[in-house]
């Protein structure tokens, strides 16, 4: 697995990436300013020759040169360090605005499970299409993890009718498409989700994808899981055929070690299923 890391200047980044190479979880591309990268490897003690690094200090210089870098199959997967949202769509080939999804792989030590979250979009504004694409979005990454059953549901503050009217829509469309391995549970309340008492907890039902009103709704849950839990979460990017890491997403070497180790399984997953379906032909 070959990743190339835009802007990857700090130094939890470029001590993880240390360990991550140890590990064998791939190789690594380092586009930035090469002074400062070696400079804050020397300080800490990190052997910058296992990277391939590749000097362009200026931000749109990066961007070009990653664009490139992937079209061109040299890497596999990119990592955005510290550069705007605005310039993913330009890297992961994406035409349109509000195209790429996010699903973020949670950790959670009181969980015998992954959970996800899945945003088709960073939109304020979804409907009951944006969610289903959503859920799809989800499934191909939740399946390239071996977790054969998806058991998703959409939280709501309310619970009101129209939450209710949505849910049913997206089942009776999903089951339109023969997404026979998506279950779509009742719309639940984020207390109720993790009480003991409720009837469709997540302990009890074995959720593991959550749908939320939109992505800044997801973040403000994940952010809260940061405070009170010791999570790790990984925050993948989704954008055509392309998968990424968003580093602002994560906190800390743990996030992304944990980030490292999904794509790791999601790239050994994609290479089998190439593999047979070579041998098919």
């Amino acid at each position: 697995m070959n990743i190339a890391f835009i802007m990857p200047h700090e130094i939890s980044v470029l001590k993880t990436l240390d360990s991550a190479f140890r590990m064998n979880l791939g190789s690594f591309v380092l586009i930035g300013d090469k002074k400062r990268i070696m400079e804050n490897c020397f300080k800490h003690n990190i052997d910058y020759s296992r990277f391939a690094i590749y000097d362009c200090p200026d931000e749109l210089e990066a961007i070009d040169f990653c664009y490139e870098h992937l079209r061109k199959g040299k890497c596999d997967y990119v990592a955005f360090g510290k550069i705007p949202p605005s310039y993913f769509n330009r890297i992961m080939n994406v035409k349109e605005e509000g195209q790429i999804g996010s699903v973020d792989v949670i950790d959670l030590p009181s969980l015998r499970h992954y959970l996800f979250i899945s945003n088709s979009s960073r939109r304020l504004n979804v409907d009951f299409d944006d969610k289903k694409k959503a859920i799809i979005q989800a499934e191909g990454l939740i399946k390239t993890l071996n977790i054969k059953k998806i058991n998703a549901a959409m939280i709501t503050n309310l619970n009101t009718k129209t939450d209710v009217l949505e849910m049913n829509i997206i089942r009776m469309l999903l089951k339109d498409d023969k997404f026979h391995d998506i279950n779509i549970c009742e719309s639940c309340t984020l207390a109720a989700l993790f009480s003991a008492n409720a009837p469709n907890n997540i302990y009890l039902n074995n959720i593991n994808l959550l749908i939320m009103r939109n992505y800044e709704a997801a973040r403000i849950f994940i952010d809260t899981l940061r405070v009170f839990t010791e999570a790790k979460i990984a925050s993948i990017l989704i954008g055509g055929n392309n998968y990424a890491i968003d580093l602002s997403e994560t906190k800390g070497g743990a996030d992304i070690l944990f980030s490292l180790l999904v794509l790791n399984k999601i790239n050994k997953e994609k290479k089998k299923a190439s593999y047979q379906e070579l041998s098919v032909i």
